[in-house]
């Protein structure tokens, strides 16, 4: 039989009844089964004890299960199998800890198998390349179509091979969004819609890999995203939201027509592309734009669809583009079409109220941050009244990390490894091996240490003079310029230099200089000759330790609440953070001047997110951090040594708390 005669077809809500014969069909009432037909006593007799077994046989599954949690952890993405991963912790990390500490949970990862070659087809093997070597993944059995973005796609779930943790990931395939290089092309609602649905229906079938999910553990994604033209989950499923920061997931654009025809189903789209004022709405956008002449309502959206952005690039110019008339006119209809709408436009300006609404608990990964979401609405928006419904059913959970991955005594990742007994030498060693490998001379011959980065993909501006004795600084960030605070650092190092400081920086920004700000930015350093050998810009995927291993200090001048762990690596190869009062920096970082004995970096006085001068605030402590390295050695070995001693790992309080929630909402 055709693999295709398989699968199950997820077009129409109708279908989601299919669902149920997954995990165990409704139970028939007792009198249909034994009195329905009388003169075949016999036949009903055994359809009787059939019925009886059936049901004794559940109750023995769901007794076992009740002492043991299936949980499916879904997240975007997880180094080392998600390629180009876009973070430095990753979810196998935590889970290898919890098991250790509870082993009644089989917790497994479910990420979007993507970088797949446009011509592949689930007939053949599925060949991928992680870490440093290739992988053959096995094809499950789970295969379905389901309909999103006005036509039916394919998906197909695999196993990856396990790794050192042996913790089992799965990986979803649909031709849709599995052709992405990079993971943060998922976070557009184009390829998210898509995932989350596909993840859904996997989730659903995931007893035929006879796991059955008990919670669904979702980072960071609205895991209901288009919920409202969907089944709900089996019942026995619970979701566990986490939320790393509210306004990263917004999507702050009154783009209802485009999400309707995203998310909705065939019966909403019939719905939409019935409406006489739709009809003329789509007509007038597809005649701007072609001289053909208008035949089909389903070719026409189809067009729109694929272009939508292409014409919403006139947004910022005003009502009077015949583009945004019309959408703007289409947007409403919409919101009239579907007056009893979840939540109303809501869900169009944030997917994840949604979710929000609909998940069984939610939790944010930093207890600054989950503070600051009560007490101050700007940081949420219009999902403040949402988060304040919801508050009972939410907590803040700690963030650990395994400094086992980082080890110091590790001269394949440092140049030279150092403990507390002996960094005082050893790290000045490092800082110049490091210095010397951005000397003028070794990137003008393309001689520097390939081990600093990732892949050969590395373009260096500027240099380092390596008879230039002065304080290291280091940063590292994302090009979201105004959640990593970009603009802060250059302000800040153009401040330093008028300041006349003696500072050298590395600055590290991966494809930043595919962007004009950070590339005016350069040049402006470039042209000016006073800061030659001062500063170098790696555009590059690094490996941080011998950078951090390098460096006295490391800014980081954050607006948003990220939630990786790229502070707590940094003291752990000695590097003082050098940060913003926000989220897990303000949790994990103690100023040394609000506490002498323990104190392991430097913290602006609020949130970069007050209403005063960003780059005065951050300025501050990082002068006060000048000052304190150049005048006054025996507190900066001090700082040192609170920062290699500081403890981040998985405690059991961080653990516990985890488990807690699971316990809760089974």
């Amino acid at each position: 039989m055709d693999e295709s005669e398989n699968q199950d077809l997820y077009t129409t809500a109708s279908h989601g009844n299919d669902l149920d014969s997954i995990f165990m069909e409704k139970i028939e009432d007792i009198d249909d089964i034994v009195f329905k037909d009388k003169r075949d006593y016999l036949y009903d007799l055994k359809m009787y004890f059939r019925y009886i077994r059936k049901n004794c046989n559940a109750l023995i599954r769901e007794k076992i299960q009740k002492n043991f949690t299936n949980i499916i952890y879904l997240t975007l993405d997880c180094p080392p199998f998600t390629p180009n991963s876009s973070r430095n912790d990753g979810p196998l990390e935590y889970i290898l800890q919890m098991q250790k500490q509870y082993p009644d949970k089989d917790i497994r990862v479910l990420i979007p198998i993507i970088n797949v070659d446009s011509e592949f087809t689930p007939s053949q093997k599925l060949v991928i390349e992680y870490g440093e070597k290739t992988k053959v993944l096995e094809k499950t059995s789970i295969s379905f179509d389901f309909f999103i973005q006005n036509k039916i796609q394919t998906a197909v779930v695999y196993k990856f091979p396990k790794n050192n943790t042996n913790i089992q990931v799965y990986g979803i395939y649909s031709p849709i969004f599995s052709g992405l290089k990079s993971v943060v092309e998922l976070s557009r609602l184009y390829y998210l819609a898509p995932l989350v649905k596909a993840a859904r229906i996997a989730i659903k079938k995931m007893g035929k890999e006879n796991f059955y999910p008990d919670i669904v553990h979702c980072e960071n994604i609205p895991y209901y995203l288009g919920g409202e033209f969907e089944t709900n989950l089996y019942s026995r499923i619970k979701v566990l939201q986490i939320i790393k920061d509210f306004t990263q997931i917004d999507i702050a654009k009154s783009e209802a027509f485009w999400a309707a025809i995203n998310l909705a189903d065939k019966k909403a789209l019939k719905k939409i592309t019935s409406d006489s004022l739709i009809k003329k709405y789509l007509a007038r956008l597809f005649n701007l734009h072609n001289s053909k002449r208008f035949y089909q309502m389903k070719e026409c959206l189809n067009f729109i669809y694929m272009n939508y952005y292409k014409f919403r690039k006139y947004v910022d110019k005003g009502e009077e583009i015949d583009e945004n008339i019309i959408f703007n006119r289409l947007n409403a209809r919409i919101m009239q079409i579907f007056p009893n709408i979840s939540y109303g436009e809501e869900l169009y300006f944030n997917p994840m109220i949604y979710s929000l609404k609909k998940s069984d608990f939610w939790a944010t990964i930093s207890k600054t941050y989950y503070d600051e979401v009560f007490e101050k609405p700007i940081l949420s928006g219009k999902m403040f009244k949402y988060i304040e419904k919801t508050s009972k059913k939410s907590e803040y959970i700690s963030l650990g990390c395994d400094k086992n991955d980082y080890p110091r005594e590790n001269t394949r990742k440092i140049y030279h490894e150092f403990s507390l007994d002996n960094f005082r030498e050893n790290r000045s060693k490092n800082k110049q091996a490091l210095i010397k490998e951005f000397s003028i001379d070794r990137i003008k011959t393309n001689f520097v240490d390939p081990t600093l980065f990732k892949n050969e993909n590395v373009n260096i501006v500027g240099s380092l003079d390596s008879f230039y004795q002065a304080p290291l600084l280091f940063a590292n960030l994302s090009a979201e310029i105004f959640a990593s605070g970009v603009d802060i650092l250059f302000n800040t190092i153009l401040k330093l230099f008028e300041l006349h400081k003696n500072i050298q920086v590395i600055i590290c920004i991966k494809d930043g200089l595919k962007i004009n700000f950070i590339k005016n930015w350069i040049k402006f350093l470039e042209d000016n000759k006073y800061f030659n050998g001062r500063w170098v810009f790696v555009d590059a995927d690094i490996n941080l330790p011998k950078f951090l291993a390098s460096s006295d200090m490391i800014l980081l001048p954050r607006r948003a609440n990220f939630s990786d762990n790229i502070h707590l690596i940094a003291m752990n190869y000695g590097c003082v953070p050098v940060a913003s009062r926000n989220g897990l920096l303000n949790d994990n970082i103690s100023d040394i001047f609000d506490d002498i004995s323990e104190g392991c970096g430097f913290k602006t006085k609020q949130s970069l997110l007050a209403d005063e001068d960003s780059n005065a605030l951050f300025l501050a402590p990082l002068l006060k951090a000048l000052n304190l390295y150049q005048s006054n050695s025996n507190s900066w070995n001090l700082l040192i040594k609170n920062c290699l001693k500081y403890d981040s790992s998985w405690s059991f309080e961080i653990l516990e708390k985890y488990n807690q929630i699971y316990e809760e909402l089974i």
